[in-house]
Parts: C-alpha cells; sequence; structure tokens
C-alpha cells in the first residue's frame, strides 16, 4: 500500500486540480461559443427539436466542425502525469524507486496509471459537459427517433437506445483519450524538452488529424488510412473525413482504430523503456 501511495503521490497535487479545472473553464467557454453561432440557439429550436440537447452534446465533440473541445483535452492529458513523469526522470528524482522496484515495474506502474487517470478525468469532464447542457443550454431527454437520410446530426450512434448510446459513448471516448494519452507519454523518447511536451498534446492532434490524408496516396491500399482517422477512437460516428469504406458499425470501427493506436503506443513504450535503460 506504502509502495502505491508513494507512486501516485508526484501526480496527485493541487497545481495538477487547478490545471483541470483551468481547462475544463474553458472548455465551458468554448461551449457558449459553439452554440451561439450554432443552430441549436435558434428560437424555440429545442421546443420543436426535443433531442436538441443531445445533439448539441454530440455535435462539441465534431473535430472539424468545432476543434475547440478536442483542442483542450489534447492540451490537458500529457500535463495530467506524463509531463510530470518526464520532469522527475530529468530531475533523478526516481533513483530509489527505480532500485528497490526495478525500471521496469515502476514505467509500467506509470504507464498505467496514466491511462487509468486520462479515463477517470475525460470521463468526469464529459459528464460536468452533459450536466452544463442541460442545465443551461438545451435539456437532455431521450426520445429515440428515426432520423432522415444524410441529417446533420444523429443521436443513435450505436444502437436506437438513447440511454445505452450515450453510456457507450463517454465511455468509449474516455478510453479513446486514454489509449491517445498513453501514445503521447510514450513519444517521451522524441520530445525531451518539457515545455515543450507540456504543449505536445495541441501539436501531435493537430498531426492525427492531417496524416491520414497525407499518406492514404502512398498506401498500397488507400481505405487503411481511413482506420487511422483520430475521430475513430475519440468521437466515433460524429464525424469522418470521407464515407466508412469498409462498412464496418461504428463500434466496430472503434475498436480496430483503437487496437492500432494500442499497438502503436505499446511498441513506443518499449522503445522509450529499452532507450532510457541504455543511456540513462
Amino acid at each position: 500500500m506504502k509502495r502505491r501511495k508513494e507512486l501516485w503521490s508526484p501526480f496527485l497535487t493541487i497545481e495538477k486540480g487547478l490545471l483541470i479545472i483551468g481547462i475544463f473553464i474553458l472548455i465551458l467557454i468554448s461551449m457558449a461559443i459553439v452554440y451561439k453561432n450554432s443552430i441549436y440557439s435558434y428560437d424555440n429550436y429545442s421546443q420543436v427539436y426535443p433531442n436538441a440537447g443531445l445533439e448539441f452534446f454530440y455535435y462539441l465533440y465534431c473535430v472539424g466542425v468545432n476543434p475547440f473541445l478536442f483542442i483542450l483535452l489534447m492540451l490537458l492529458i500529457p500535463n495530467l502525469m506524463a509531463y510530470d513523469f518526464l520532469n522527475i526522470h530529468q530531475n533523478h528524482a526516481t533513483y530509489m524507486i527505480e532500485t528497490r522496484i526495478s525500471k521496469k515495474q515502476y514505467y509500467n506502474n506509470i504507464f498505467i496509471k496514466n491511462i487509468i487517470m486520462t479515463a477517470i478525468i475525460i470521463f468526469i469532464i464529459q459528464i460536468g459537459i452533459l450536466l452544463t447542457v442541460h442545465f443551461f443550454y438545451a435539456p437532455i431527454h431521450f426520445n429515440s427517433m428515426t432520423y432522415p437520410q444524410d441529417y446533420y446530426s444523429m443521436t443513435q450512434i450505436f444502437c436506437q437506445n438513447e440511454i445505452i448510446n450515450l453510456i457507450l459513448f463517454i465511455a468509449s471516448t474516455s478510453i479513446g483519450y486514454a489509449i491517445i494519452s498513453s501514445l503521447i507519454f510514450s513519444l517521451q523518447m522524441f520530445v525531451t524538452n518539457k515545455y515543450i511536451y507540456r504543449c505536445c498534446g495541441v501539436i501531435f492532434g493537430i498531426l492525427l488529424v492531417l496524416i491520414p490524408a497525407l499518406i492514404q496516396g502512398f498506401l498500397p491500399i488507400p481505405d487503411f488510412a481511413f482506420l487511422l482517422q483520430i475521430n475513430n477512437v475519440v468521437a466515433i460516428g460524429m464525424e469522418n473525413v470521407r464515407a466508412n469504406p469498409f462498412g464496418f458499425t461504428n463500434l466496430f470501427l472503434y475498436f480496430i482504430s483503437s487496437f492500432i493506436y494500442l499497438l502503436i503506443s505499446l511498441g513506443c513504450f518499449h522503445i522509450l523503456h529499452r532507450w532510457r535503460e541504455k543511456y540513462d
């Protein structure tokens, strides 16, 4: 128990709590801006469309239309644990822990804790966003409806049951950001300046949006680039750069893309660990 507490304590600070609150305040400001400039602010819109609250909640996740939420969360996730891990490493403050439990076990513990902490924080933030939408913008109702083809917004991403769909979306998005957080964590071998690393999430997030479009012409099967779209992991069903070429369901597409990103993350983490064992 004492060892577990020692591994957590450097990452659970008042400053970390203030950072999370600050990011959430910026998210609330961005929500107000998006709402004011969207169709959801039209007079009586929520009375005419009972699902307006849910539609607006999902609309916030459209990376191409509303990049604010995505950018702010990508700014947050490197600073939850990964930045502190890099800072502690550069200050040589982990020598005693690494000596006692081995570098490999220490790295594995922090890697897993980073995933867990990110998933929990993103989940809490999403619940906060949902409650804000419900109380300040449009009430959240669970009224299943038949959407016309090419309707601009849908709330039945996984199934027709709106409640189950919402739970799956929030859970999958939290896990998706946790996977991306693990990948950013593993990139510390390439980004060693801790001040640049603080903001690398935003830069990396933009690259993840652009890379699939840039590399598809170089792939033997160009459609494989579709599986690398970041939307598939952190905003499944909300927005695709182009139509799904494989005909996968949203849930199956989420699992495939998440698995690919997780494999890349584990590979980078293994390289990071081997690199530091060799040169530290």
